[in-house]
């Protein structure tokens, strides 16, 4: 047969039949990735569907069991890939939906400044919560105006979620409802936002963000802190692939090195951002272990910098920390027993929301969505303004106290 014949022979028509057959399977999975919901599953699904073929097409005993095989293989990742995400399934609607979360080029990500975004959450066909987050032009979520013959400077509020009050309405948030208590004494400044950790906070305190954000005389900064900021500020957490990262240096001190995705090439990161959207790979991911005494290290480490960062650049501001969880879980002792060899001021929440150890759901917005209810914001707003912020009366803080304080 000529040369230019060649794909004309039985067995290259056959090899190129099974290139083209890849090449349409790569084509079809980058499509699913880039635009189809659940993309593992449909790509899983996809596989097993041609292993199938492939066996039925192979005559020969031992390349069947193998298809056969890797068919199930990939019709058991589908189904798992199903079960997990069924388990999760959360859907947000409204304008949050869109363009509410912006690029960071410290933090990782942040709201979008000057927008007020309505925020829809679904379990199944069970709707959660329904509000709205506005944002101000500095990229804070609002707080009520200080009145300017009364202030007494600024409290900075600091955390994730739980600070920023995700699930309930701009002027339920703990940070608003402290304003109102304290009838305008200071400004508040809410620089907590969903998914961050104690890590954001020192970036903004250290690299000059919230002196790019805050003029007033800072008087208080409030940190409320979870269990589960042990983790992110260790870097496992998938939708904080850019947050910044710390190490500890030699002498325990934690040091700024970039963004936790920093050294990794550019196909390494797109492989981890496209892995984010398996269900399978979330629930099997680095957020669901216990955190190690390492990380436990680093996270006070960080907490106690930012302490530091604060007595250093506010010498006439203190620095509270508003700590969620219940003795005897082993993370949250272990968060505890280094605070307190930390010298640090803490004010534990359970102690002050009633029969919160025995009945948390009676504080949070729903079995589906674990956050604070308006009446938890409301409370601990009463604890912050009443004996952290002794009412708004514009008393200067006393000299820091050690140990854990109810």
């Amino acid at each position: 047969m000529p040369m230019k014949y060649w794909f004309l022979d039985y067995r290259n028509t056959r090899f190129m039949f099974y290139i083209l057959f890849l090449s349409v399977f790569l084509a079809a999975s980058a499509a699913t990735l880039q635009y189809v919901p659940l993309p593992f599953l449909w790509i899983a699904l996809l596989s097993a569907g041609i292993f199938c073929f492939l066996a039925i097409k192979h005559k020969q005993p031992s390349w069947r069991v193998l298809w056969i095989n890797l068919a199930t293989v990939f019709i058991t990742i589908g189904a798992l890939e199903l079960y997990f995400y069924s388990s999760e399934i959360v859907r947000m609607e409204g304008s949050y939906t869109d363009g509410y979360y912006a690029d960071h080029q410290v933090l990782g990500y942040c709201p979008t400044a000057e927008r007020e975004s309505r925020a829809i959450k679904y379990h199944g066909k069970e709707r959660v919560y329904d509000v709205n987050y506005t944002i101000d032009k500095r990229g804070l979520r609002i707080s009520p105006p200080a009145q300017d013959s009364l202030a007494c400077g600024s409290v900075l509020f600091f955390g994730g979620s739980v600070t920023f009050g995700e699930g309930v309405e701009d002027d339920q948030a703990m940070p608003y409802v402290t304003g109102m208590k304290t009838e305008g004494s200071y400004v508040n400044d809410n620089f907590g936002f969903h998914g961050y950790g104690p890590h954001q906070m020192l970036a903004a305190l250290e690299l000059g963000i919230v002196d790019e954000v805050v003029s007033e005389t800072v008087r208080h900064v409030i940190y409320q802190g979870i269990p589960a900021h042990v983790a992110r500020s260790a870097g496992r957490a998938s939708w904080d692939r850019h947050g910044p990262k710390y190490i500890l240096d030699s002498n325990g001190k934690p040091v700024y090195e970039g963004p936790f995705d920093g050294r990794l090439s550019r196909p390494v990161r797109w492989l981890r951002k496209q892995l984010d959207k398996s269900a399978l790979y979330r629930f099997s991911g680095t957020m669901q272990r216990e955190a190690t005494p390492e990380e436990i290290k680093l996270y006070t480490a960080i907490v106690a910098a930012a302490r530091d960062t604060v007595n250093r650049k506010f010498p006439n501001a203190q620095f509270h920390v508003l700590l969620w969880g219940n003795q005897g879980e082993k993370t949250y002792d272990a968060i505890l027993d280094g605070f307190s060899k930390a010298g640090m001021r803490v004010h534990l929440v359970n102690e002050n929301l009633p029969g919160y150890s025995q009945q948390p759901s009676s504080y949070e917005i729903s079995p589906f969505d674990r956050h604070p209810n308006p009446h938890a914001h409301a409370l601990i707003a009463e604890y912050v303004s009443a004996r952290i912020l002794h009412g708004g009366s514009c008393q200067h803080p006393a000299p820091l106290v050690v140990g854990a304080t109810k």
